[in-house]
């Protein structure tokens, strides 16, 4: 058979079972077809065959980053970028520039604000703080971690919120000390002001879909997990798969009531019934990799639910439907057996350890009742685990999804809302593959802008900026940090036997790059470039 495309004279890094290397590839089609020297992988090359020298450069599998909002990633761009942001006078400046919202229309949105890094804000992000840059057009700013919005005046007349509008399930219109809203909604409470911004119109979602695409195809990646797909974006998704515009594997996880994050177990029911999905379907662009569920909120905001109280008090709460915390346990347990039963891989939203625990007795509770061994549920960011839970979740196939970068951009609002020492165990990778549970990392992008190099040199303990140290007891190793955006991220998408590693058989997703991230310095780590990204077997990026 002779190859489509043959890279020769390279470090071919296969994060296969033996950590084997080599120097060449061949890929035919959509596979690798040859793995091995450049003696004996050359004779695959023909007529027709693309030969590229490689010069010493690195080859690794395709990047995967195991949670990325890639939706969410593109339409950021359109909005105003709030990430660097460090006072009142920079957001009003960056608002000030701000282009037309929506289709067009007067909202003006902005993007990833951390209250943190605006001491105007301290002690919190009032609208009073918004209402001189914005005039009479309405505004909404999205928090970086997701989970809340400030507004404007004019935003929350539109939405009728007033000092009368009750909290909805799940969420807080947080108010002043006079009872007045101040702008700021968390959680289910953004649905109030998000259901009257204007939809993007379909052509603008898909083009900045692609673009986002192309934006990760750049940086290595040839897959990725979007962990909210609500039924238009799946529909987004389709359109491009049939048109042929994807060069990026979308695992998608569904959430049918997003922009909220409260899913109610008989709604969740409902959409069961009616959908018919199960993991797996699809083919190896876009699939249908499980759903999401939200157990609890963010620490920065204090709701996180917790063991332990937070220093100003309180443990915070889950976000599932309830009166009080034992019928929002008990909703977390109907959510999570009601996905395992339709075969529905489910992926959870925890950052606090109490309701990591909680999510880990529905896991439990789910398989006893219903037995489904290859299930594959996972805890999404793990944010505070308890020790006590490791060897459960080694025990009963529970995996998490960590975020490594927050670890270097959070930092200074995560140690102000729940302490130094806390924080500094967050994200414990390196006790969790000790104690045998699968992990997977991720970016969680637009929270985060997604350099794996980065969240590798934190895993290894080499993070740039203060609060991101990792503790010796939960670094990695490079290879282990490398597979946490190889190989790992595969097995959450029950795609382990033919995706993740270099070799014959498997997909042909590969990067290039210009060093070694198994032996570079921490320096060179994080400047590594990606000069050759395959697809599928086919280029999608080069330099």
């Amino acid at each position: 058979m002779a190859a489509d495309l043959v890279l020769l004279g390279g470090n071919v890094l296969t994060l296969d079972g033996e950590s084997r290397t080599a120097t060449a590839v061949a890929v035919a089609g959509d596979r690798i077809v040859a793995v091995g020297d450049d003696r004996d992988v050359r004779e695959f090359a023909g007529a027709g065959t693309t030969t590229v020298d490689l010069a010493g450069a690195t080859v690794v599998p395709g990047l995967n980053d195991a949670h990325l909002h890639l939706a969410m990633f593109g339409l950021a761009a359109l909005g105003a970028d709030l990430n660097g942001v460090t006072s009142l006078a920079a957001l009003h400046a960056e608002l000030a520039g701000a282009g037309p919202g929506p289709a067009g229309s007067d909202w003006l949105i902005g993007e990833g604000f951390r209250e943190a890094n605006i001491p105007e804000f301290d002690p919190v992000p009032h609208r009073s703080h918004l209402d001189p840059a914005t005039g009479d057009r309405p505004a909404l700013l999205h928090h970086a971690s997701r989970h809340s919005i400030l507004v404007n005046t004019v935003a929350l007349k539109i939405a009728g919120i007033t000092r009368d509008t009750q909290d909805p399930p799940g969420g807080v219109i947080e108010r002043d000390p006079s009872g007045e809203p101040t702008g700021h909604l968390l959680e289910s409470a953004k649905e109030l002001v998000t259901r009257h911004v204007p939809a993007h119109t379909e052509q603008d979602r898909l083009d900045a879909i692609v673009s986002a695409m192309r934006v990760l195809n750049s940086l290595g990646f040839t897959s990725a997990t979007d962990p909210v797909v609500w039924p238009e974006l799946l529909r987004d998704y389709t359109t491009l798969r049939r048109e042929g515009r994807m060069t990026l594997r979308v695992n998608a996880l569904l959430h049918w009531d997003w922009p909220s994050t409260s899913t109610t177990s008989e709604g969740l029911a409902r959409s069961l019934a009616y959908a018919g999905l199960s993991t797996g379907l699809g083919d190896d662009w876009l699939r249908v990799g499980g759903c999401k569920l939200f157990a609890d909120g963010v620490p920065t905001q204090c709701s996180a639910w917790l063991h332990h109280p937070y220093p100003e008090g309180g443990t915070g709460h889950l976000v599932t439907h309830g009166d009080d915390e034992d019928a929002r346990y008990e909703e977390l347990m109907r959510l999570i057996e009601l996905a395992h039963r339709h075969r529905l891989q489910a992926q959870v939203h925890v950052t606090g350890d109490r309701a990591a625990d909680a999510a880990i007795d529905g896991f439990v509770r789910a398989q006893k009742g219903d037995p489904w061994p290859d299930a594959r549920h996972a805890l999404i960011h793990g944010t505070l685990l308890a020790e006590h839970s490791y060897a459960r979740m080694a025990e009963h196939g529970v995996g998490v999804i960590t975020s490594s970068l927050m670890k270097s951009h959070s930092g200074a609002s995560m140690t102000r809302s729940i302490g130094a020492d806390r924080w500094a165990r967050a994200f414990p990778a390196g006790a969790l593959l000790a104690a045998g549970v699968k992990v997977a990392d991720s970016s969680d992008a637009p929270v985060t802008f997604p350099d794996w190099r980065r969240g590798m040199a934190t895993f290894v303990g080499a993070a740039p900026g203060p609060f991101a140290d990792v503790p010796e007891d939960l670094r990695l190793t490079r290879e282990q940090a490398l597979r946490l955006w190889t190989s790992d991220p595969a097995h959450f998408e029950h795609a382990d036997h033919h995706k993740g590693v270099v070799a014959p058989g498997h997909l042909a997703d590969l990067a290039v790059l210009d060093g070694d991230p198994l032996t570079a310095g921490i320096t060179e780590l994080r400047e590594l470039s990606t000069t050759l990204t395959v697809a599928g077997g086919k280029i999608v990026h080069s330099t």
